[in-house]
């Protein structure tokens, strides 16, 4: 044992300050590391946030434009005009606007001595073109192109419902296949999604 006492303490606390002084540059290096990957969490969270965020947007604005009347219109007028002429059949079939009717209220208007006038030639010119028209095949093609608009058109509502509702398809063909009224169809599928 060549070495004093003062010597042992001296090479005891220059082996603490070693020690003591790794330490501290051990705890500095956990602390950058922790600190990194805090900052990485956080920055791979919000990333997440920002991209879910995103894609709800997208699909709010994707379902709010599918739903906007006007811009449908603007985009696809001949469409809206097939629509438009089918929608008129249709309620001139359901409120009794056919040919019959026509000619049992001038009938009547005849029939009750009060003055035809202009109404009777106004109804005389709308038959003749209105025959003129089933004779020339134009209504014909008219109710074809209609039929086959209201086919297009309801096929893009299944697929845009079926794309910004998923499972609708399924709730349609269930409504389909039930009978009765309006609230037991609802009541079926109601009971599929359960």
């Amino acid at each position: 044992m060549g070495q004093s006492s003062n010597q042992i303490r001296e090479e005891i606390d220059r082996n603490r300050d070693s020690a003591a002084g790794k330490i501290d540059q051990l705890q500095d290096q956990v602390r950058g590391t922790a600190d990194e990957m805090r900052a990485q969490v956080q920055g791979t969270a919000q990333d997440v946030v920002d991209q879910v965020k995103g894609t709800v947007d997208h699909t709010i604005d994707s379902v709010k434009e599918n739903m906007d009347l006007k811009q449908q219109i603007e985009q696809r007028p001949l469409l809206a005009l097939g629509a438009a002429l089918l929608g008129g059949f249709v309620l001139g079939g359901m409120m009794g606007g056919g040919e019959g009717q026509r000619h049992t209220s001038r009938h009547r208007e005849f029939s009750s001595g009060t003055p035809v006038g202009e109404s009777a030639g106004a109804a005389g010119a709308v038959s003749g073109i209105r025959a003129a028209v089933q004779r020339s095949g134009l209504e014909d093609t008219i109710s074809n192109a209609a039929a086959a608009l209201m086919g297009n058109v309801t096929e893009q509502l299944k697929g845009t419902l079926d794309q910004n509702f998923p499972g609708f398809a399924d709730k349609m063909r269930t409504a389909q296949d039930s009978s009765g009224s309006f609230a037991d169809k609802a009541r079926a599928t109601t009971s599929t999604s359960t």
